[in-house]
């Protein structure tokens, strides 16, 4: 079969059926083995949040996705074990996406001898139920992010756990694979029709070309900064004149009331919505502070020395205040309000040549509760955008006119 990597517009994996069924004539032989094996392709969704770094299709090349699907008689009942693929890794060999081992669809279709309508008879029907996730790891471990997924050996729906963490390395797009809404047909002209957004459950074998499309969605919620300088004016904008450069040391945000770890069932029962468990999840105040390397290269104070030696800083146009392509990530909440603290030190330093170091740097640590009215949402990026007002010290003079003094009368000497 000839395979073809889509680009589109949402998050997608595609797993190509090409089965060789009764219809192939008698003596037949297929060009080789593989033409009789599921295959894998990817497209790749347009999503809210497309910055390097984000689940995209250049992220998912990187890191591949794993599959996690059960076979058996009858429909899904999430009673058994994964036996059909347990956390397969798909991954990019350009222009392909391989795996292995190949596996294969089952044959049996109807149920205790109807046949198929092609006089082929299945002694009980088999479906298969499939679950993607991304990105992949191999063995889910350590304390922060992807840090656990259920077992091989393990009965029930596929779940991956999940770590918030204050460290930008470890913060993890996570995704989840669902239908895109089209309808499966299978080789005995039977049709499931999976909503947009919900599992694949309870597939058969399909007709020759078709395509089990696995539309990902982001299971976190998402929170950046960004910050931008009101030189002089009310609003963000204006200039910064005489090579002024304001530049970062800290951020610390204080978000209260968070979780801090919960459960991701694969099997989500709500269209397009995780589906969470946080009944093990601590509420807890996450401090997220932010300094040093993890700092934009553009932003980062450079430490004491001349305003030409610091970098760009903060300018008229918004900018990013995180290290490139990094962002945190937050188990979602629900519907209510969180207010986060927002704690920013920063620098502004001026070369002058008057003074005896050559400039002047200045210390300011502002600090300020912020609101967001809806929480963090499943799926939303969101950002705290600091606009660092700066108002010019203006210097005038003028001269003050003469007061009245004394007038004393003195006689050198007095004349008679």
């Amino acid at each position: 079969m000839k395979k073809t990597v889509i680009l589109a517009a949402a998050a997608a994996m595609v797993l190509a059926a090409c089965a060789k069924i009764d219809t192939v004539p008698t003596g037949t032989t297929p060009a080789s083995q593989k033409d009789l094996a599921m295959d894998f392709d990817v497209y790749v969704a347009q999503t809210k949040a497309g910055s390097a770094g984000e689940m995209n299709n250049a992220k998912l090349q990187s890191t591949g996705f794993g599959v996690i699907a059960y076979a058996k008689e009858g429909t899904y009942d999430g009673s058994t074990k994964p036996t059909f693929m347990y956390n397969q890794l798909v991954e990019y060999s350009a222009p392909n996406w391989t795996y292995s081992p190949i596996k294969y669809w089952p044959n049996q279709l109807t149920d205790d001898g109807v046949t198929d309508g092609q006089s082929a008879v299945s002694k009980k029907a088999y479906t298969v139920s499939f679950f993607a996730y991304a990105p992949y790891v191999a063995s889910a471990s350590g304390s922060e992010g992807i840090i656990a997924m259920s077992a091989a050996s393990a009965t029930g729906d596929p779940t991956i756990t999940y770590k918030v963490s204050d460290d930008l390395d470890k913060n993890v797009d996570l995704v989840w694979g669902t239908s895109d809404g089209n309808t499966w047909t299978n080789v005995a002209g039977g049709d499931n029709t999976a909503a947009l957004g919900l599992p694949y459950l309870n597939l058969q074998k399909p007709a020759i070309g078709t395509k089990v499309n696995f539309k990902f969605y982001h299971a976190l919620a998402q929170l950046n900064i960004s910050a931008q300088g009101a030189f002089n004016i009310a609003a963000a904008g204006g200039t910064a004149k005489d090579g002024v450069k304001v530049t970062i040391k800290e951020v610390a945000l204080t978000v209260p009331g968070m979780r801090d770890e919960a459960v991701l069932n694969l099997n989500n029962t709500a269209a397009k919505t995780p589906n969470w468990d946080f009944s093990g999840a601590t509420a807890t105040d996450l401090t997220l502070t932010v300094s040093g390397d993890k700092l934009h290269a553009n932003v980062k104070d450079a430490g004491a020395g001349k305003a030409s030696a610091q970098p760009a800083g903060v300018t008229n146009a918004e900018g990013p205040v995180l290290a490139a392509n990094k962002y945190y990530t937050l188990l979602p909440t629900e519907d209510t309000a969180v207010t986060v603290t927002v704690k920013v030190t920063y620098y502004v330093t001026t070369d002058d040549t008057n003074l005896d170091d050559g400039y002047s740097r200045v210390e300011n640590v502002i600090k300020k509760d912020i609101t967001f009215e809806h929480g963090f949402k499943a799926g939303t990026k969101n950002n705290i955008k600091m606009i660092l007002g700066l108002s010019e010290v203006a210097l005038s003079g003028d001269v003050a006119d003469w007061e009245t003094g004394n007038t004393i009368e003195v006689y050198l000497p007095k004349n008679n």
